[in-house]
């Protein structure tokens, strides 16, 4: 067994207090590992193209600081879309803060819509898959970004890894909650993984348009089901992962086996 917790919040000020609060209840609860959605750390995107580059380059000192020194205070493990400067400009990606270090991985696949085109704003270069994959207390995880999670190469990826677990943190708005739910049931059950959605909340403008995040982030298990969700306000939501469960799906219905017979993955 083993114990994550997924926070589900808004972007969160330069205080400390907030993420603090909530990293020491995740502690309490027996968790190592926590998930913050897309934004969280960082203003989302629409403000940061508004924003001046020193003032987006303090907002990501001071949170890397802090996410390190959390990691550390709490000996916990904390994964989270990070921005980091790069050149003239900015990279986006995930970042995994641990007790005595920090790692990031650079986004592979980046939203292009004209309303909310984050390839023309950050410089990743992505001409090849970098997934974040580790293990921790003997499961193995993958972490997929809200629009990675669209791409069946991503899946692919972290099939052949041989992956139990797939964190999804997404930056989810415009009604399209159930969507995501069918999806990422869908891609629970035919890879008889678990998959953890963590979205944010709060609000953000997109032209003369104020468009609302709204959470529900859920916990789903390898038989395609919602097994814990959230609704619409911050909190936290603590689940438990389960070898056992993982070792019955994937016997009962035998889709790895299958594929690792045929040399897929």
């Amino acid at each position: 067994m083993s114990k994550i917790c997924l926070i589900q919040l808004p972007t969160l000020s330069m205080s400390e207090a907030r993420i603090d609060y909530y990293i020491r209840i995740v502690k309490e609860n027996g968790a190592n590992l926590a998930v913050l959605g897309e934004y969280v750390l960082n203003s989302f995107f629409t403000e940061l193209l508004k924003m001046p580059k020193t003032l987006i380059k303090e907002q990501i000192s001071h949170k890397k600081e802090l996410m390190s020194e959390l990691a550390k205070k709490y000996d916990i493990t904390i994964i989270a879309p990070f921005i980091l400067p790069k050149g003239k400009g900015f990279i986006k990606g995930v970042a995994k803060f641990m007790p005595n270090s920090t790692r990031f991985w650079e986004q592979s696949f980046l939203i292009n819509y004209m309303h909310w085109d984050e390839k023309s704003f950050f410089l990743n270069q992505d001409e090849k898959l970098n997934l974040p994959i580790f293990t921790h207390e003997k499961f193995k995880f993958g972490v997929l970004s809200g629009f990675e999670a669209h791409f069946d190469v991503c899946w692919q990826e972290l099939m052949k890894a041989g992956v139990d677990v797939v964190l999804v943190p997404t930056a989810s708005t415009f009604e399209s909650n159930l969507r995501w739910q069918e999806m990422l049931k869908t891609r629970a059950f035919t890879n008889l993984v678990y998959v953890l959605r963590v979205n944010r909340v709060g609000k953000a403008k997109f032209g003369d348009e104020v468009c609302e995040f709204y959470g529900d982030s859920f916990a789903i298990s390898p038989n395609g089901e919602i097994s814990s969700s959230l609704k619409n306000e911050e909190g936290i939501l603590l689940f438990e992962l389960c070898k056992k469960e993982l070792k019955d799906e994937r016997k009962l219905w035998k889709f790895r086996e299958i594929l690792s017979q045929k040399g897929f993955i």
